[in-house]
């Protein structure tokens, strides 16, 4: 089995002499040791009313975006709830 070409990485040949790891790094980078530094993004607060805690999803913290999610599911619902009540002329 082919080893990967980059000095020190073991693991096996995916294409071009190089592991799945560096190949990845060849193609977004140009250079297979090469990577981008990570920038660390600014937290956001949540958009809900009176709420002091970091946002993480559609400007929402964890519980926020929960509950908004929730009221989605009911709201879908309701509509065919409400159509599926039965009267006494229909049949069963």
């Amino acid at each position: 089995m082919k080893v990967c070409q980059v000095e020190g990485c073991n693991k096996p040949v995916k294409a071009k002499q190089l592991c799945s790891a560096h190949h990845q790094r060849m193609l977004r980078n140009g250079h297979p040791t090469a990577s981008r530094p990570r920038v660390k993004k600014e937290p956001k607060p949540c958009q809900w009313p009176k709420c002091e805690r970091h946002a993480v999803a559609k400007g929402l913290c964890s519980k926020h975006y929960y509950l908004h999610r929730i009221q989605l599911k009911v709201a879908e619902r309701e509509p065919a709830v409400a159509g599926s009540e039965r009267t006494a002329e229909q049949p069963v």
